[in-house]
Parts: C-alpha cells; structure tokens; sequence
C-alpha cells in the first residue's frame, strides 16, 4: 500500500459524512423547491404531499421574486452585515491596540472583554432590548429622563438658565419601531462579536515586528505614522479572515430579528424562510436556494479578498 492511499482510507469515513450531511439537506431542499408543497391547505389538499405529481418547475421562484419582502430582505441582509462588519472591525482593531500595551489589570480586562462572545444570541436579544434598548425601563429609557430633569434643573439657573429654556425635551427611541429595529440588531450583535476581533487582532499583535517600531521611533515617527504603515497592513490577514468568518455567521441571523421585531419591517433572508415555512415549504425552499446563492457570491468575495491578502 502506498504511503497515499492509507492517510486517504482513513480520511474517506469523514469525507463522506461531511458529503452526505452536506448534500442530503441540500438535494431536499432542490427537490421541494421545485414542486408545490403547501401546508394547511382545505382547498387542494394534495399539494400537502411532496411528490412529482405536484412539480412546479419554476413557479415557487416566481412566486418568492414577486413577493414584497423579498428585495427588502436581501438589502436588509446586506445593510446589516455590512454595518457589522464595519464597527466590528474597526473596534476591534482599536481596542486590540489600546490592550496590547502592558498595564495593571490587563489580564482581568481581556477576560471581560472576550466574556461577550460566549453569550447565546437569544440571550444577548433579550438583554439589549429589554434592559439596555427599552424606551420606559431600560437604561436608555432611564438616561433620557435624567438628561431631561437636569436640563429642567438647569432652566431656573441664574446666567446659563436661558441657554438652556431653549433646549427641546428629548424622547427615548423605540427600536421595536419599523425604522429602527435594524439598528437594534447591529448594536447587540456589533457587541457579542467585536471580542472575537479583538481576539485575532490581539494574537495577530502579538508577533508584530518590535524591531521596525523601535526603528520607527528613532527615526521620529509618530504614532499614527507607525499605526498606519506597520500596525495596519502587519493585521491586513486577521482582518480578511475575521471579515470572512463573520460574513458567513451574520448571513444566517434570526433569534436578534425576531426578539426585536417579529420582522415588523426587519427581516432578512433567513427569517423570510421561517414565514414562509409555517405553511409553504416550496416557496422556503426556493428561498433557502437564494440564500445559498447569496451566500456564496459573498463567499467568493470574501475567499478572494483573504487570498489576495495572504499573497501580498
């Protein structure tokens, strides 16, 4: 035997459950993406069995294109990504910076700030909306009264009274409201995945060239200078690689869009599958068959992207 054909023998168990875990759901979700499988239904009730005598070619495409969430929930998807992607990055490799250095209490502080990462997104759902988020009794709901008391307070000072007679009361958000519920869930998970950043950026500063800094330093560079042309493109890797793993994990939120809104105006691909499959699961499938396109296009997008950083 071969010194190949051994390590491939005993590879091939896991290669073909990975095969069969991969495509088994994948093929049935083709399958029934393509015939008419609706639930519930009093008038026609055969099409509650998911057999080729109810194929439907191209219908339930159809009939998720001309649906009125579906164009919104791809720029949902991507909107909220997006903005995720963003401030995860950019707190992330900021406070990666400012922890790096060495100061009393750094163990304890990169514990608590890793400590987010571990919370189970529902859980992390309920806690923003409820005690941080909420208008009446949350902290925001709490901030804004006292904001408004001490402006009240300050009205009837002596000097500074009329500066302030002319500021408006402010009113706490409601974001359960349509057009803010987005904004909700970029913050609570903005919060529970900036510590995975600032994980691989703080490892990745790890091995930075201190010889080059110190050299930086001696020629009279300044901090910005060194933390634009060695800090920067020193963490180009981590960034690509942080920005690929949490692309795929944010194409897939749900618990955070149905704690906070019920989808009332936020939905995005995965919780448009989930209306769709209470009774119609030709039309989730077909649903399910875009989110895969989507998510690959963006895959590619992002492996390019890390390949490209890698090869620089």
């Amino acid at each position: 035997m071969s010194n190949r054909t051994l390590p491939r023998l005993l590879q091939s168990p896991a290669v073909l459950l990975l095969l069969v875990w991969m495509l088994v759901p994948l093929s049935m979700t083709l399958y029934f993406s393509f015939i008419r499988y609706v639930l519930n239904s009093l008038r026609k009730p055969e099409w509650t069995t998911p057999a080729l005598s109810n194929w439907r070619g191209f219908g339930n495409y159809e009939f998720v294109l001309k649906s009125k969430d579906f164009l919104f929930a791809i720029q949902n998807s991507l909107f909220i990504v997006g903005s995720i992607l963003f401030l995860t990055v950019i707190l992330g490799v900021l406070i990666a910076v400012l922890i790096n250095k060495s100061f009393p209490g750094q163990g304890i502080v990169r514990v608590l700030l890793i400590s987010p990462f571990f919370v189970m997104p529902a859980v992390n759902a309920v806690l923003w909306i409820n005690m941080i988020l909420d208008p009446v009794l949350g902290l925001q709901g709490i901030a804004v009264n006292g904001i408004n008391e001490m402006i009240a307070g300050l009205r009837n000072a002596p000097l500074i009274g009329g500066f302030f007679s002319l500021w408006p009361e402010f009113n706490p958000i409601s974001f359960r409201a349509t057009q803010t519920s987005a904004y909700a869930v970029i913050m609570m998970v903005t919060w529970q995945w900036t510590p995975f950043a600032i994980l691989i950026f703080m490892t990745s500063l790890q091995s930075e060239d201190q010889q080059q800094k110190e050299a930086a330093i001696l020629d009279g560079a300044s901090t910005w200078s060194q933390f634009r042309f060695l800090t920067l493109p020193h963490l180009g890797r981590p960034i690509a690689i942080v920005v690929m793993i949490q692309a795929i994990f944010h194409l897939s939120l749900y618990a955070e869009i149905e704690i906070v809104s019920r989808g009332n105006g936020n939905k995005n691909l995965p919780y448009l599958i989930g209306e769709f499959a209470n009774n119609n699961i030709g039309a989730a499938s077909a649903t399910g068959i875009f989110a895969v396109i989507l998510a690959n296009i963006v895959a590619i997008f992002l492996l390019r992207m890390v390949g490209k950083t890698l090869m620089e």
